[in-house]
């Protein structure tokens, strides 16, 4: 099982490396910042259930637009390994000129993730598939799209088990466009967002990371970048 698992680790690699095709001209946004709270519940040797919320600001921090919602249902393979059924609702508010519009989404999704170590480095691998209904003026548009999610965990003072102490945390994520393209911004490519971080284990239940993310986006009317600050905090019970 390792083997087959450092397979597809290495097999997620190599997909992130051939998605990271040139980038068009894109601008730059001011600084934002993001909240995460992530938490998983054992149900079962074999069953989890996952829940995670995210608060994002505007730039320079001036409102709340974005508050996503997701929660899964987790089967674990093993110590390494499992399958997920999820569903998120992502919201948004726009602020216009007559005022703010909502822009809704729902999302039901299926999700592999695995985990594997080398050395105290700790490695995750996470492949997730994603139905959006994504509203559009009276109705919901259909697409789906793809990501591919690593990240490595390095202990810098921490315990011999890393059970508790400060790591450092590197991660790259890549969305696609699979189907419907046309209905998000017509683009396969549809974002990547590479995040550095400083987290503190306080026990092997509990992390908590401070860290700054490069959030490129691809968008009908020219290519996005934007620079978030973001406080992660991460629970196991």
């Amino acid at each position: 099982m390792f083997k087959h698992n450092v397979a597809i680790f290495k097999f997620v690699i190599a997909a992130l490396i051939m998605c990271c095709t040139p980038f068009r001209a894109f601008t730059q946004n001011p600084i934002t910042g993001w909240i995460f709270i992530s938490h998983t519940q054992k149900l079962h040797s074999k069953w989890d259930l996952f829940l995670d919320a995210q608060v994002r600001s505007v730039y320079k921090f001036k409102d709340i637009n974005t508050l996503l919602l997701r929660s899964a249902i987790n089967y674990n393979l093993n110590g390494n390994s499992s399958f997920a059924l999820g569903y998120a609702s992502k919201n948004d508010w726009e602020q216009e000129d007559n005022g703010t519009r909502f822009h809704p989404e729902h999302r039901v999704y299926q999700q592999y993730l695995f985990k594997t170590e080398f050395g105290r480095l700790q490695f995750t691998g996470r492949a997730r598939y994603e139905q959006r209904y994504i509203r559009s003026e009276d109705e919901f548009l259909f697409s789906q799209r793809s990501r591919a999610f690593v990240a490595c965990q390095i202990p810098v003072f921490a315990k011999k088990d890393f059970k508790k102490g400060t790591y450092l945390n590197f991660q790259d994520e890549i969305f696609l466009n699979v189907f419907h393209k046309n209905r998000v911004n017509n683009s396969f490519f549809d974002q990547n967002r590479i995040l550095g971080s400083l987290g503190y284990r306080w026990s092997d239940k509990i992390d908590t990371e401070v860290g700054y993310m490069w959030w490129y986006q691809r968008e009908n009317e020219g290519d996005v970048s934007s620079n978030v600050i973001q406080l992660m905090i991460t629970s196991n019970f």
